[in-house]
């Protein structure tokens, strides 16, 4: 079942063209579960938008890279010399 939408106080319009032989499987969809056809058009909607956006911003690993980032988490790189030297003089004069 799709996910409504959520409802803010305002409200806006969103108009779409489309030919009668897909209105007609839309307003049967909507039929179907009860739905009015704006209901129904916008529940399918927001759901793929939700989905599409989900999957922009979730990185999925195979099981041999999810072990190596699990890895260096566990096991994270010591800073070098050079680079403890330079964050200590930042700080220094950060301090002043």
């Amino acid at each position: 079942m799709a996910r409504k939408a959520p409802k803010s106080p305002e409200s806006t319009t969103f108009n779409a063209r489309l030919d009668g032989a897909t209105k007609d499987v839309l307003a049967r969809a909507a039929e179907i579960r009860g739905e009015s056809m704006t209901d129904f058009v916008l529940g399918a909607a927001y759901d793929r938008a939700v989905e599409t956006i989900r999957q922009r911003h979730v990185v999925e690993l195979s099981g041999r890279d999810s072990a190596l980032f699990a890895g260096a988490l566990a096991a994270p790189a010591g800073a070098s010399a050079k680079v403890v030297s330079r964050f200590v003089a930042a700080h220094r004069r950060s301090q002043r």
